[in-house]
């Protein structure tokens, strides 16, 4: 399944997702995708502003809409998980928003998935990385970290998930990194990255070979989420209806 990912979309005034979840939910399902990861960081979604009323209306949207439930995208500052005057915080901020996503795809139903997106230190306490594995198992929840490189010390019931755009500024290739992780792959974001920065996948400028991205996921039998990343992207709107137009002309089957 694809999904368009809500997290680092530009808040300025004017924008087709400008006002809040609700907009931004409504956004997403002009794109044409199936699935839709929601910002656990943004207004209206954090765990602890949503009772239980909230969640059932939350998940009645994402089904008018017409968008099942990919996950969350909890991007906290890595440091914070391993930083003593953060770390309960984050940990705290990361236990709400597994039960959050675990509850949320069940009231969404369908094909939703139970998954969360963080980005953990590779200085990560033992503790706090075992506490939030336990509580991903409880609540059947599929927790992917994205950081790159990968730690050494894995940690138990603590899937994976890959940003081309990371692993490319750090020199490397995204698709020996998805042969590599086989079926530890949890979440594959569609990004890129240029010696600028970010940029659109598809558009030239990227160093990222989209067809090659995509058949390496097929072929690595993985079944990991595909997921829109418009972080640190201009024209959002745009650069979202390229990154999924590129997708679907790279290999159809699997969009």
């Amino acid at each position: 399944m694809m999904s368009i990912s809500l997290a680092g979309l530009d808040d300025a005034p004017g924008r087709s997702w400008s006002g809040g979840a609700r907009e931004a939910i409504a956004w997403a399902g002009t794109l044409g995708v199936r699935g839709i990861r929601l910002d656990a960081t943004a207004t209206g979604v954090r765990a602890r502003e949503l009772d239980r009323s909230a969640r059932r209306d939350l998940a009645a949207l994402l089904r008018r809409t017409g968008l099942e439930l990919g996950g969350l995208d909890l991007w906290i500052p890595p440091a914070h998980f391993a930083d003593p005057a953060f770390v309960d915080r984050a940990v705290s901020a990361t236990l709400g928003t597994i039960e959050l996503a675990g509850e949320l795809a069940g009231l969404a139903g369908g094909a939703s998935r139970r998954s969360l997106a963080v980005a953990l230190p590779s200085g990560i306490d033992v503790d706090a990385a075992t506490t939030i594995a336990s509580a991903a198992g409880v609540a059947g929840v599929d927790v992917a970290d994205h950081a790159w490189p990968i730690p050494d010390n894995d940690h138990a019931g603590i899937g994976v998930g890959l940003d081309p755009a990371t692993v490319l500024l750090a020199g490397e290739d995204p698709e020996a990194a998805v042969c590599a992780l086989g079926d530890r792959l949890a979440v594959a974001r569609l990004s890129d990255a240029n010696a600028q920065g970010r940029c659109t996948p598809g558009d030239g400028s990227g160093r990222l070979d989209v067809t090659a991205y995509a058949v390496a996921l097929e072929i690595g039998g993985a079944d990991a989420e595909v997921v829109v990343d418009l972080r640190g992207l201009p024209r959002q709107d745009r650069a979202a209806r390229a990154m999924i137009g590129a997708w679907a002309r790279a290999l159809p089957d699997v969009s």
